[in-house]
């Protein structure tokens, strides 16, 4: 047991000793590396960084901000409004580093860049990470022991001043600033060109401007039309935008003449339009996409005896037509279906522009009804009442019906030509005689084909008297003569000039000769 026990302890002082020394050797590793550690080149970092740490640093997932320092999220903050962070990011140090777009493009290639400023002591470094740019914007230690904005910022801002200053007085359109009393506080260049308009150019400007707007309602910025007029006696519309901005009235006056001009312009058209279609006689009525009634004339309520309520109300077409019937203006249907299908066909002919109708009503008025599509869907239809031009039409055919009896009834045989030479009347003795349906060749035959039908009908020794009767024909000069018609009848015809250019042509059987032919023929017997 004795020799046991001592052989432990002798371990457990080897054990003891091992502990001692490992814990010397680790105190002189950090302490020699104290030594060394500020030695050692710090590679891939610029000295001046080396003084202290960055403090603006930028985590981008494509042009998404991941995260970022507060002093990074401060310095963004100054950037141009209404822009993503990448982008507000690249305004603010492209004028520092003007390569920033071109390195940052080729950054997941290159793995880092590192942007130096010409001129300055500013370093931006850039690292790619696995798909997410690590960016440090690394500032003289000078300014960031002093509260100023850093020289990117400082750029960035006189940058965007200069480029507004630029545009404000490029703008077209007059700006100004007005105060609390309605004085002008700063104008641009539009605005002062505007004042001199007004003053004469030989006026020299003075400060203030004079107010050329009236200020707008208290509490009331929205939009509103004035008119000024220029020293050469012209009027000059613009429409007024006020913007309040940190307390200050911020008012922009954009060019209305063109505008003006042409809402006169339409409402004097439209004006046009409504006293014409006021005295139109034909109804006109108009339906939307909807096949609501948006349009009308006064013609309308006098056509169809309807109520201007009921108009006014914007009835769809259904309705319209459907108060028609109940009011017997239009065609009595046979049915409800065929009334419906009727409805169905006028609106789908109306949309393609066909629809053309006739209406009799029960009344005896007559009316023609016209669809015509219009622009956006729409659909137009005119109601025209031609009762009295139904009722003429009706006596005039009546007439031309007794005429063409009359002349049925005689024995002898009339064609009639018109000016230009057609045949435009004949009688059924006319047809008889010489084989022609005068409905067949109404309109269609001249003279030179009527000839040459008589020609063809008569004797070869009368063909000198058919070139006779061609000739006096075209002449429209009177004439008689005899024909022998080819089944031995003698014909006495005649021409005479009817008025208009036309000329009749009559064939009737001569009496005188028909009547000795039988005492000759005893004769010879």
């Amino acid at each position: 047991m004795i020799p046991r026990l001592r052989a432990v302890g002798q371990d457990m002082t080897v054990d003891w000793v091992f502990a001692m020394i490992l814990g010397a050797t680790s105190v002189a590793t950090a302490a020699l590396a104290l030594l060394v550690l500020p030695l050692v080149p710090r590679l891939g970092r610029p000295e001046k960084a080396a003084q202290g740490e960055a403090d603006m640093v930028f985590l981008f997932e494509g042009e998404q901000l991941v995260d970022a320092t507060p002093e990074a999220l401060r310095f963004l903050a100054g950037g141009p409004p209404g822009l993503s962070d990448w982008h507000r990011l690249c305004a603010l140090v492209g004028p520092r580093f003007p390569c920033f777009r071109d390195r940052m493009s080729r950054l997941d290639r290159e793995g880092s860049a590192l942007l130096t400023e010409a001129g300055g002591s500013s370093q931006l470094s850039a690292t790619w990470l696995d798909g997410v740019m690590r960016l440090s914007l690394h500032l003289p230690e000078e300014v960031r022991a002093q509260d100023t904005p850093d020289p990117q910022s400082l750029a960035a801002m006189a940058a965007e001043l200069t480029t507004l200053r630029d545009v404000v007085e490029a703008m077209p359109t007059p700006a100004w600033q007005e105060g609390e009393e309605g004085a002008v506080a700063w104008a641009n260049s539009a605005y002062l060109t505007l004042v001199r308009r007004c003053q004469g150019t030989d006026t020299p400007l003075s400060w203030p401007l004079p107010a050329l707007f009236s200020p707008p309602d208290k509490d009331d910025n929205a939009p509103h039309r004035a008119v000024i007029q220029t020293d050469d006696g012209r009027e000059h519309w613009f429409d007024c935008v006020s913007v309040t901005a940190d307390g200050a009235l911020l008012r922009f006056a954009l060019p209305a003449d063109a505008a003006v001009r042409a809402e006169t312009a339409l409402r004097n058209f439209v004006q046009t339009l409504t006293k014409t279609f006021a005295e139109l006689p034909i109804g006109l009525a108009v339906f939307n996409r909807a096949r609501e009634l948006v349009l009308f004339n006064p013609a309308m309520l006098d056509l169809f005896n309807l109520e201007p309520e009921f108009l006014t109300a914007r009835p769809t077409l259904v309705a319209v037509l459907d108060r028609l019937r109940e009011t017997r203006m239009m065609p009595e249907p046979k049915d409800y279906r065929t009334w419906r299908e009727q409805i169905v066909r006028l609106e789908r002919d109306a949309q393609d522009g066909v629809y053309s109708d006739t209406w009799t009503l029960p009344s005896g008025q007559v009316y023609r009804v016209t669809g015509r599509p219009h622009p956006d869907g729409a659909v137009a239809f005119l109601f025209e009442d031609i009762s009295a031009e139904m009722s003429l039409t009706r006596r005039f055919r009546g007439e031309i019906e007794t005429g063409q009896a009359v002349i049925d009834s005689l024995d002898e045989a009339i064609a009639v030509f018109s000016g230009a030479g057609l045949l435009i009347m004949s009688n059924a003795a006319y047809a008889e005689l010489w084989g022609e349906d005068p409905m067949l060749v109404m309109g269609t035959t001249d003279i030179a084909g009527a000839i040459a039908r008589w020609q063809q009908n008569c004797m070869p020794e009368d063909t000198g008297t058919t070139l006779e009767l061609s000739r006096m024909i075209r002449q429209r000069k009177p004439w008689s003569g005899t024909l022998v018609h080819h089944d031995g009848r003698r014909l006495a015809c005649r021409l005479r000039s009817v008025g208009g250019g036309a000329v009749l042509v009559g064939f009737r059987p001569d009496c005188q000769v028909q009547g000795a032919q039988p005492e000759v023929s005893r004769a010879v017997g």
